[in-house]
């Protein structure tokens, strides 16, 4: 009995030291993988709680997670170019309106105009900050891929 209990502890440590730690990075990629495919169709939402997930599981995972932040800047960017998208549409027929009505002879009747003027300048300036946040994450992409 004496000699079993130091052999079953000598057979429990040598199991110990030789048990295989898994890279993180590894592990880490499926998610990465799924979130990419998930920005791919357009479910941003989805894809940024996987890699904040992602994140949160493996935090020692760092080339995954230097990964993720590309992955998380290509959300913001298509997500950005979406909505330029739908704003860029939206303007377009607002100013087509804005012309027509400025072609009509609205003497003593301005109200409509400038109600219309008014919108298609806010339009201008979402549109206005909407390419700026592409280009700023164009040019982010740009920085991290080099780095």
């Amino acid at each position: 009995m004496k000699k079993i209990i130091p052999l079953a502890l000598a057979c429990l440590l040598a199991g110990a030291c030789s048990s295989e730690k898994k890279d993180p990075n590894l592990e880490a990629a499926p998610m990465l993988d799924a979130a990419r495919t998930l920005m791919q169709n357009k479910n941003y939402d989805a894809a940024r709680d996987t890699v904040q997930a992602m994140r949160e599981k493996y935090p020692t995972a760092f080339d995954a997670r230097r990964q993720g932040i590309l992955v998380m800047d290509s959300i913001e960017l298509l997500q950005a170019q979406d909505s330029l998208a739908v704003l860029d549409a939206i303007f377009q027929k607002e100013n087509r309106k804005l012309d027509s009505i400025s072609r009509q002879n609205n003497r003593g009747k301005n109200s409509p105009f400038y109600d219309q003027k008014n919108k298609v300048f806010y339009l201008r300036q979402n549109l206005d900050e909407m390419s700026a946040k592409v280009k700023f994450f164009l040019r982010k992409i740009e920085e991290d891929q080099k780095s």
